[in-house]
Parts: structure tokens; C-alpha cells; sequence
């Protein structure tokens, strides 16, 4: 039983992958600042919140255990993605971003010295715009002691049915690495977006007809239509979907 540590834990999605791959894990911990994913997390994983750890930044990494052999991290994107303001790891002040949370990470991963530490971030982050911080994360874990493999990677290739280009950096220590390493294969998708949805709905989830009418239904259409025209697959939702002007007067309701 392999023991794992979680960063930036959300809620869960690398916990899930394990469970669904069939590997048993120890938590040691999970490290989630949102309340409410934390209270997700909890319920969904069965553990107590008493096991999260909070802020990142206030994490004394001399305390956590050295025979860790796992550790996940999908550090914040908001300051690398296209939807956001793409500071990258400082901003105009010189001051760490959201996204700069990545050096408390590598901070963590250097104490602990896990045999394998998983990132994932935007697509964007292999961008010419950001191969300098880029640049640095690989630099970082590898003056750390690891040997890094990434690719981008597509949900859509590996059985989900949305288009969500995500980069994933493998880094598995000097002195455990038999560099046989390879990211799997594409496979078939062979599910839709509507294969997943439920059939019989309660009423109490369907929008109101009166707050229908405050949506820009034209906009709307052209996004079913660009699902329709990627055989069923959905996009990415972004943060600033939720602030869109085409939903506009939903959003305070």
C-alpha cells in the first residue's frame, strides 16, 4: 500500500484515478483552502476534514512523514491560463500569484522526497508565453533529485467526453527510476455527453422559464452547436463562464 499525500486536492480527482486503477493508498493528508470542496472531499473519500491541511503556505514540511511515496499537485492555474490574466508565477510587484504556489509544492516535495510527485496544469504552461516558468518547474524537480516525463493529454482521448487539454508532469525519483516510464496510449471514446446525463430530472433543477428569458438564447444555441459539431463532447468550462455577459441577470438570482 503505497502512502500519498495530496496537494491542492480539490475534490479528489487523483484520489479517484487510484481508486478507479485499483491501487490501495494510505492518505497521509489533503491540503484544500475552499470549505466547501474540503467538505466534498471529505464525504466523497470517506475521511474526516480534521485530515485536511489547510493553506499550503502554513505547512511545516519537517513534520510530515519521510516515507511518503506519492504526492499530487495540480497547482493553481488562474495566472497561466488563457482565461485568466497570465502573470505567471509573480506579478508587476514582484509578489507570488496564485499560480506561484507551485514553489510551496516543490518546497514540500524537496523535505519529503516522495518516490513520485504528479503535477497538472493548463495546456498553457508549455506555451512559448510561459517556457520560462516552464523551464523552472523542470529545472526545480530535477535539482530536487527527480527525473521528469510530461505530455499534454486530452480528456477526450482517454474515455471522457470533453475536450480538456491538460499537461501532466511525471516526476519519479533519481534513485527509483528504471526509465521505463511511457504515458498510455489514446484510447476509443466511446461515450457521449448525453450518455452521462440522467434521464428523469427533478423540476427543482430545471431553470424557471422566467429566468430562461433573461439568457441570450442565440449564444446558448451556438454553444450546443459546437458541442454537437464535436460528436457530443463538451467543452471546457472556465471560471469566467460564470461572469459571461450572455448570462447575465442569472448570476445574482
Amino acid at each position: 500500500m503505497i502512502k500519498y499525500l495530496s496537494l491542492f486536492s480539490g475534490i479528489g480527482a487523483f484520489e479517484k484515478a487510484l481508486q478507479r486503477l485499483q491501487i490501495p493508498f494510505e492518505l497521509i493528508g489533503y491540503c484544500e483552502i475552499d470549505k466547501y470542496a474540503s467538505k466534498a472531499y471529505s464525504l466523497i473519500h470517506s475521511v474526516p476534514e480534521s485530515m485536511n491541511f489547510g493553506d499550503i503556505t502554513k505547512i511545516d514540511a519537517s513534520k510530515l512523514p519521510k516515507d511518503i511515496d506519492l504526492i499530487t499537485y495540480g497547482f493553481p492555474c488562474q495566472d497561466i491560463s488563457l482565461a485568466g490574466k497570465q502573470k505567471g508565477f509573480e506579478d508587476e510587484n514582484g509578489n507570488k500569484t496564485r499560480s506561484g504556489l507551485f514553489f510551496d509544492a516543490l518546497r514540500i516535495i524537496e523535505e519529503c522526497q516522495p518516490k513520485i510527485a504528479i503535477a497538472e496544469n493548463v495546456k498553457n504552461l508549455t506555451s512559448k508565453k510561459f517556457s520560462e516558468q516552464f523551464s523552472i518547474v523542470l529545472n526545480s524537480l530535477e535539482d530536487a533529485g527527480y527525473n521528469n516525463y510530461w505530455k499534454v493529454l486530452n480528456a477526450k482521448d482517454y474515455e471522457v467526453p470533453q475536450n480538456r487539454e491538460r499537461v501532466f508532469i511525471i516526476s519519479i525519483r533519481k534513485d527509483v527510476d528504471t526509465g521505463v516510464f511511457e504515458f498510455p496510449e489514446p484510447v476509443q471514446l466511446n461515450r457521449c455527453l448525453k450518455d452521462l446525463l440522467e434521464g428523469t430530472v427533478d423540476e427543482k433543477y430545471y431553470v424557471s422559464q422566467e429566468r430562461l428569458k433573461k439568457i441570450q438564447l442565440s449564444n446558448f444555441q451556438q454553444e450546443r452547436k459546437m458541442i454537437q459539431n464535436r460528436g457530443g463532447i463538451c467543452s471546457t468550462l472556465l471560471a469566467r463562464d460564470y461572469k459571461d455577459p450572455k448570462c447575465k441577470g442569472v448570476e445574482n438570482e
